[in-house]
């Protein structure tokens, strides 16, 4: 196995060691919910701020206020989280709280600028100490250029989610067109944050990783055909919905045709299978490139599928430092580059599919067992 016991100084952590420590996904997750809180409030904050009498001015004194706690965030990244980096994003999640929690008494607040503005500040400083002391753990790893971006690339789908949020707080403050809701759902995702991060201990990678390695036997598949299995149902969708469009507009009623209904099943049923044989095929290439050579490149089998099947981007970014990792293999026995990246990286994102056959085609011949020319 890899030696791991290099002085820190010397230690270079990959994306599948940030994908296989808690801290990393302590730090996803409570990343995810104040983007979720912080962006549902303040898309509702207006209107409960103009029901308590406040004018446009006093509600622009709230934004300013935000403004200005990013340099608070700041300040706490760039001087505080290197040392103690738990603290110094659980500090002005507890702030932000217990500023919240004020308005759930004392109504009349709403309309005080001088209150706003100090939340504004903590609400700022919550929102802007996160992504900077993210990226200040990561660099602490040391990690190469294509795993850096990928790790702060995953990173950065909280704020992808987030984008949902406005329509809960927009149901939340129907309830009852008051305040009382949303800052309580702003409280439990701030609440939830902080006890996400408690058990994280130190949140800097300054540390050597730790060594893991889950080999499978390697086997040769034909790219072609991992490619069509997965490229099958959204093809199939796509056709189906062009077909009840187009008798639709002659006037024919087809939705409620059995064979329609008999044709989604067929169509769902696809699709559930090409899912499962995702997840497989996402957990079968981890290990049998861990048979192959060891690598703390590489992720678990079973870490790998979760991650490709439920973190958003997660397949693309993993996708990505697989073929980052067969070229670097390549190049070690004195061959030339497997799979280009550039190519990998528009597919991935593009057509999923295609970057799966291509990382199959390549693992394969990494493999000694020769290219699929189909």
């Amino acid at each position: 196995m890899e030696n791991t016991s290099a002085p820190s100084s010397n230690i270079e952590w990959t994306l599948a060691d940030f994908l296989s420590t808690y801290r990393y996904w302590a730090v996803f997750f409570s990343s995810l919910l104040l983007a979720i809180g912080g962006q549902g409030f303040s898309t509702v904050f207006p209107l409960i701020s103009q029901m308590a009498g406040s004018s446009a001015q006093t509600i622009g004194i709230f934004y300013f206020g935000s403004t200005l706690g990013w340099v608070a965030g700041a300040f706490l990244a760039f001087i505080v989280a290197s040392r103690h980096g738990r603290s110094a994003l659980i500090s002005p999640i507890l702030v932000c709280a217990i500023v919240a929690i004020s308005f759930l008494p004392a109504p009349a607040l709403w309309g005080s600028p001088a209150f706003l503005f100090l939340f504004g500040v903590v609400f700022g400083t919550v929102r802007a100490v996160f992504p900077l002391a993210i990226a200040i753990f990561l660099v602490g790893g040391r990690p190469g250029k294509i795993d850096f971006g990928c790790a702060l690339t995953l990173l950065s789908t909280t704020i992808l989610i987030s984008a949902f949020a406005p329509i809960g707080a927009s149901w939340l403050y129907g309830l009852d067109l008051g305040a009382v809701p949303v800052v309580s759902a702003f409280l439990a995702c701030l609440l939830l944050a902080v006890i996400l991060l408690v058990p994280a201990g130190n949140l800097a990678f300054d540390e050597a990783p730790r060594p893991r390695h889950t080999p499978l036997a390697p086997r040769r598949r034909s790219p072609l055909l991992v490619a069509v299995i997965l490229v099958m149902p959204p093809i199939l969708i796509f056709l189906m919905a062009i077909g009840v469009h187009l008798f639709q507009a002659n006037d024919a009623d087809v939705t409620s045709s059995p064979v329609t209904l008999l044709l989604a099943l067929l169509v769902f049923g696809i699709a559930v299978a090409a899912f499962i044989y995702l997840a497989y095929w996402v957990y079968r290439i981890h290990g049998e490139l861990a048979g192959a050579a060891r690598s703390q490149r590489l992720l678990t089998p079973l870490a790998g599928m979760l991650i490709a099947i439920l973190v958003p981007l997660g397949l693309p970014v993993l996708v990505m430092t697989l073929g980052d990792l067969l070229n670097h293999r390549a190049r070690d026995r004195g061959d030339g580059s497997l799979i280009s990246i550039a190519w990998l990286g528009i597919w991935s994102f593009i057509l999923p599919p295609v970057a799966i056959g291509m990382i199959q085609n390549a693992a394969n011949e990494s493999y000694g067992m020769g290219s699929d020319s189909a």
